[in-house]
């Protein structure tokens, strides 16, 4: 046979090889198509009426179910505040205050095993002072509890005195409330109030007047605010309370300006 038509018989057995192998595949790709195309529409039909779909699974690791930018979980409950109250009996040694205004907010407690400080509100220290006299016993009911400058201090409650019985309640508001007068101080600083973390809270003037500081004032001021410092300021005058006690006669003004080194600075 000759070679040109070997080679034809070959190329036309290769040809068609050929074409039955791209129609295998493509009928196959053409099922495949098909069956993927049914199978998406079974997944997004709708469902039956009565049928209730099971819903997909959270992806691992993510939010939980209620969970999202729009339906916030569950938060927990908020906690309430308990205070444990404690019962401390003792001789009422002496009242004492724990403030600028000097008014009287707390008294010493000594107990068989130590001496305490019970601290009161301001308001209760007229009915304490008539009710449970200094050196008499008495018994108090109240809690302990940290305060800003990391102090434990056992607050008050209620006490007893003999027969009689005071409960620390909440103070009738007045029917006028007190008006503030304004009132213009000067003078040179004598010493200054601080607290137990060296924080400047009020002066105290050559004349006895105690001007108090918002603490932001005091501490952007600290470098002014010296003993010997001359100083001039303007402010509202503190009036007592009902109920409270002062220690003494004591001028306690609120600054609300303050002038220092020919500098006005509004401190209110």
């Amino acid at each position: 046979m000759p070679n040109s038509l070997k080679s034809n018989l070959l190329l036309a057995a290769f040809l068609l090889a050929g074409s039955a192998t791209y129609a295998q595949t493509s009928t196959s790709s053409t099922k495949s198509d098909k069956a993927t195309r049914k199978a998406a529409r079974a997944t997004t039909a709708p469902a039956a009426p009565g049928t209730q779909l099971a819903p997909p699974p959270p992806p691992a690791g993510g939010p939980r179910p209620g969970a999202g930018p729009n339906q916030p979980g569950p938060k927990p409950p908020k906690a309430g505040r308990v205070q444990a109250l404690t019962d401390l009996s003792g001789t009422l040694t002496a009242y004492t205050a724990t403030n600028d205004d000097q008014v009287y907010d707390a008294f010493t407690l000594k107990t068989s095993t130590a001496t305490e400080t019970v601290r009161f509100p301001r308001h209760l220290g007229q009915r304490l002072m008539e009710t449970a006299k200094a050196g008499g016993a008495v018994t108090v009911t109240g809690f302990r509890d940290t305060n800003p400058e990391g102090q434990t201090v056992f607050h008050l409650v209620s006490v007893k005195a003999g027969t009689q019985t005071i409960v620390d309640q909440r103070p009738t508001p007045p029917a006028t409330p007190p008006t503030e007068e304004a009132t213009t101080v000067r003078g040179t600083v004598s010493s200054l109030r601080q607290d137990s973390k060296g924080r400047t809270q009020a002066l105290v003037l050559n004349d006895g007047t105690v001007l108090c500081l918002p603490p932001p004032a005091a501490e952007q001021l600290s470098e002014k605010l010296k003993v010997g410092a001359t100083i001039a300021a303007t402010g509202t005058l503190h009036s007592l309370r009902p109920g409270e006690v002062a220690v003494r006669p004591v001028r306690v003004v609120r600054a609300e300006t303050l002038t220092l080194d020919g500098v006005q600075f509004l401190v209110h």
